[in-house]
C-alpha cells in the first residue's frame, strides 16, 4: 500500500516546490515595484532626502550631491509649475536573485541644468533604474 502513495507524494512535492519558486520570483517583483514606486515618487518631485531611503549608500551620496546643488531658481521653477511628474513602470527585468533593471516611462519631470540656471521641464523620457538586493532588501543603486 505504501508503494501506491509514493508517486502521489513525489508529485505533490514537485508541485509544492515549483510553486515556492514562483512565489519567490513574484515576491521579488512586488518588492521591486514597491521600491521603484516609492523611490520615483520622491526622486522626481526632488525630495532627494526621502528618495535616499530606497537607495544604497553609494547612491545616497549622489543624492546628497544633487540636494546641495538645488538653487533658488530651481525651487521657484518647481513651485510655480502646474506640471505634475508622472511615471509608470514599463518593464522589470530580474537578472538574478540580487540584480534587477526597471524601465520607467516618465512625463513632466524637471531635470537639473548647469549650476546657476533653473531646471527645465522634460515632457517625455525614459530612465533605467538599477536595483540590487542587499540583506534581503531591494535598493536603487543607479539611474541611467
Amino acid at each position: 500500500m505504501k508503494i501506491r502513495f509514493l508517486p502521489i507524494i513525489t508529485l505533490l512535492i514537485c508541485i509544492i516546490s515549483s510553486c515556492s519558486i514562483r512565489n519567490e520570483e513574484n515576491k521579488d517583483e512586488l518588492e521591486i515595484q514597491a521600491v521603484t514606486d516609492s523611490f520615483a515618487t520622491q526622486y522626481y518631485c526632488w525630495r532627494f532626502k526621502d528618495a535616499a531611503r530606497f537607495s544604497n549608500q553609494d547612491f545616497q551620496q549622489h543624492l546628497r550631491y544633487l540636494s546641495s546643488n538645488v538653487h533658488e531658481a530651481d525651487i521657484k521653477e518647481l513651485t510655480s509649475s502646474s506640471a505634475t511628474p508622472e511615471f509608470s513602470i514599463d518593464k522589470i527585468n530580474i537578472k538574478n536573485d540580487h540584480e534587477a533593471i526597471v524601465i520607467l516611462k516618465l512625463r513632466n519631470i524637471y531635470q537639473m541644468d548647469s549650476l546657476g540656471t533653473k531646471a527645465h521641464l522634460i515632457d517625455k523620457t525614459t530612465h533605467k533604474l538599477i536595483l540590487n538586493k542587499n540583506n534581503e532588501k531591494w535598493e536603487v543603486i543607479n539611474i541611467e
